[in-house]
Parts: C-alpha cells; structure tokens; sequence
C-alpha cells in the first residue's frame, strides 16, 4: 500500500520564464529558490525547496504533477503497484534529480497520459519557511478535466491508493466529479477530477493563512490588474474558502482557505453532492467567465 506525505509540487510550461518568474514571486508571493536562465526556475511557499516549478517551452500548460511519498522505502511500494497495473515507469535521471532537489524519484504516466512523478524527499530550504506577502502556507491541490471519471477514478483509486472524499453527480445519477486526498495525507484533496469530452487542465491552489490575507490579496491582484474572478466563494465539499485568478499565460491558479481534514482510521465515507451552483459557491457569488483558462497538458504518450 503506497503512503504519501503531501503534493510536492505541480510543474508547468511558460512562454516566458522571467515574466513568469516575476509574477509567481511578486504578485502570487512565492519565493524564488533557483534560476537556470532560459530553462527552470522553482518557488517555494513552505520549508521544502520549491512546490512550483516553471520551465521555458514554446507553449504554456501542465507539465507534471509530483507527490512527495512518505519515505524512500514508498517507491518499492509504487513500483510494485505500478507493476501489477503494467504500467511503465522509469527513473528520474540524477542530473534533473539534483536540480529539484529531491531524492530518488519515479515518473509514469496516468490513465489519460499525465505526467506523474513520485519521490522520497525533497531537500527542506536552508533558511526555512518564511513568512511571505501573501500569507501562503502550502501547496493545496490541482484539478483536471478528464474524457472518463470512472476510468481514471479507478486508476488513482486501485493503482495510486488515492481515497475519494466526496464527488458530485447530475441529475440523472451520473458522477462527474470526484475529490480525492492522497492517503493518509488528511486534507480533503490534494487531487480532483471532473469529466468533460476533452482532458484539460483546470486549476492549482495554494492554501493561505486567513481571510483577511485571502481578501487583502485579492485586492492586491486587481490593483495589479491580474485577470480575477469576479467574486470569492466557498465549496460545499471541502468547506474552503477561493479565489481564482490567471497567471501571464491564462493558467489558472487559486488561493483558498480552510479546508476538512480526516483521520487515517475512522474517517467518513465519501458524499454524493449534487451539481447545483449553490454546491459549487455555498455563496452563490458571479461564475468566473472572465478567466482565460488556458487548459492544456503535456501528455508523455505525445
């Protein structure tokens, strides 16, 4: 059984790594923990070297989705599932491995040809968690947009040791959403899922510290003329407060606060919410049509 400590961090593609290295650090406050010019550039917004990892490509979109495992000794546990799946995977080479910062680490691709990465460790920031402008704690969780919920359910579920939290169905029955947390990790999901005809990427978001930094920030992004959403709201699922907002290249990033946590024994069993709006914003706040959502994803399987 594969056990995890967290989402280590999400790695996208940019079309200008400077511009998108300013606005990661100046405007969503992370820290900049390295800089190969034309090539990489990794933040942080804890005591672990960087949660996002931003490179140079032709076009923007999701690159990877990396998970910190509980210890060195998960990986036998990962390549044991990902064997009985007969699933490929290879090893991180250990020149890219010393750029993260990060031990021993595998990557493969999912159901939909997403790329993966699992590792052991990562190197902890010399100087530790410092306090940032925008009260950031942690890395919180991605959203994909996937061809077949049930298929990739299924894989995350059987093959990853992912736990459904809750998921969303429509009226006639049908579930075409799912949140999942990494076990025993306990936030209600580091990982969700929501079907629709084409695989997308969705959204990343970073768990802030109240809600007066929630709103301060929010307001900081409109005074920097960020494209934002319309209002801030609050999941029914998790419980959390959000905010969305895009970055240079129409990726869509989140700030949230507060979300439910479950025990590693004795949890509760995941909820069928319904789609209704109110499900999605308890408070019922202006759907955020003005986000460009850029959505694309390297797939590994080209």
């Amino acid at each position: 059984m594969i056990r995890y400590k967290k989402l280590g961090y999400i790695a996208f593609d940019v079309t200008d790594l400077e511009e998108s290295a300013r606005f990661y650090t100046e405007i969503v406050g992370l820290t900049l923990t390295s800089l190969d010019p034309g090539h990489m550039a990794t933040f942080s917004c804890d005591g672990s070297h960087h949660c996002i990892a931003l490179y140079q490509a032709s076009a923007a979109g999701l690159r990877r989705i990396a998970y910190e495992l509980e210890d060195d000794a998960q990986l036998a546990n990962v390549r044991r599932a990902l064997a009985g799946a007969k699933v490929a995977s290879r090893e991180v080479a250990p020149t890219e491995l010393s750029s993260l910062r990060i031990g021993t680490a595998l990557r493969f691709g999912d159901d939909n040809g997403v790329e993966i990465e699992m590792y052991g460790g990562m190197q902890a920031r010399p100087d530790g968690p410092l306090e940032n402008p925008a009260g950031l704690r942690r890395l919180s969780h991605v959203v994909l947009f996937v061809p077949n919920l049930k298929k990739t359910l299924a894989f995350y579920e059987s093959v990853l040791n992912f736990k459904v939290s809750d998921v969303r169905h429509k009226d006639d029955g049908h579930v075409y959403f799912a949140y999942l947390r990494c076990f025993p990790n306990p936030y209600h999901h580091s990982f969700a899922i929501v079907e629709t005809p084409e695989l997308r990427y969705f959204h990343t978001a970073f768990s802030i510290d109240s809600l007066d930094a929630l709103m301060r920030r929010r307001n900081y992004l409109v005074r920097k003329q960020v494209v934002v959403a319309p209002t801030p709201g609050r999941h029914k699922a998790s419980g959390s407060i959000f905010q969305y907002f895009s970055d240079p290249d129409g990726l869509t990033l989140e700030y949230t606060l507060g979300m439910e946590e479950f025990p590693e024994v004795g949890a509760r069993g995941p909820r069928s919410l319904d789609a209704k709006p109110s499900t999605s914003d308890m408070w019922e706040g202006m759907r955020a049509d003005n986000l460009p959502n850029v959505g694309t994803i390297v797939r590994i399987d080209g």
